[in-house]
Order: structure tokens, then sequence, then C-alpha cells
């Protein structure tokens, strides 16, 4: 029976970001999906720009509808770029979710935030306030993967969040050739167990 793999998210999970000569874009949703053999069955509720809170309200209910076997988690990184950083009100939204989605049986798969403040080209007093609360959320996912069992995906110390030749021109989104790397990195971790 074909697996049902269902993503949450925002950006990131969507697959926004520039296409590399001889690499088509396409999510890390839709690669990881590809990898296996026979492909699992996909279905990316990500959508741009989201915060948290809004992951939740428009993609949980749908995520627990599908009966998936698999799901991904992936968000924060709006509520640090739009100034909407609160820890406390993040680890309530990622909390529920992770507790909801933990209920179902699925594989569940959680993505920590890059160090993207390397790359932006802000004054550093800023650079710092946004790693800061970067490391405050990787805090927050840290802490829950005490509590539920999940596969952290640690996008902080992953080498590939150091390679130039994977990010976008905005500088916070993968390039095509980035999702690819990422959706290996996943499926090698989560599928294969390595």
């Amino acid at each position: 029976m074909q697996k049902h793999f269902v993503a949450m998210g925002d950006s990131l999970t969507v697959g926004i970001g520039d296409e590399v000569e001889g690499i088509k874009l396409s999510s890390w949703v839709h690669t990881f999906a590809q990898l296996h053999s026979p492909p699992f069955l996909s279905t990316n509720l990500a959508k741009r720009g989201l915060l948290t809170k809004e992951v939740r309200m428009t993609q949980l209910e749908k995520a627990l509808t599908l009966q998936a076997d698999i799901v991904s988690l992936i968000t924060g990184a709006n509520d640090i770029l739009k100034g909407r950083w609160n820890r406390n009100e993040y680890k309530d939204e990622m909390e529920h979710m992770i507790d909801a989605l933990s209920k179902t049986g699925a594989t569940i798969i959680i993505g920590n935030m890059p160090d993207f403040t390397a790359r932006l080209p802000v004054p550093a007093e800023q650079k710092q306030v946004l790693k800061e609360q970067l490391i405050e959320a990787n805090e927050v996912i840290q802490l829950l993967s005490h509590e539920y069992i999940f596969h952290l995906i640690d996008f902080w110390n992953t080498p590939l969040a150091q390679d130039p030749s994977i990010w976008s021109n905005d500088l916070i989104h993968p390039n095509s050739k980035g999702y690819q790397e990422i959706a290996a990195m996943i499926y090698d971790q989560v599928i294969r167990g390595n």
C-alpha cells in the first residue's frame, strides 16, 4: 500500500527559490516523495509567508484528516523575520501541533532553523537579534524532542547551511539544487535511518 506523506509549513516547504541551470525547481517535499520506491503519495499543505500560529490554524486539521503515514512540520522563520517572535507562543503552537500529530501514529519530521543571518546583508545589531531568536526557536524544538518522538532535522548544524551554492539570491530560501540536497538529507535520516 502506498504511503502518504503530508507536509506542513511555510515557503521553505512550498519550495520558493531560484532555479539553478540544469536542475528544475521543485519543493523538497516532491523530491523526498520521489526518492522512495514506489514514490510516496504526497500532499503539500504549506503556504508562503505564514506565521506558526497561521500554520496551525490553516493546516493542522487538514493534516489530521488526511491520515498521513509521514508528516513534516517546518515553521517559525516568518515569526522571526516579520518581527512577531514570541518564544512562549511559538512553544505553545508547536507543542499543540506535535501533540496532535503524535496521536495519529504517523512518523513525524520536525526541522529546526538554519542560521541564515550569516548571509543576510543587515546591520550587525539586527543580525545578532535575529540570530538569538533563531537559537531560541531551536531550543524550543530541542526541548520538545525530549517530550515527543519525532525525527529532528538539524538545519542549524548541517554543512549544507554554510554552502553558498544551495541558496537563492534572497539568501533565505534554498535554490533548486538546495531543495534536492535537503530532500536527500531528510530521506537519508528518516527513511534510511542514517
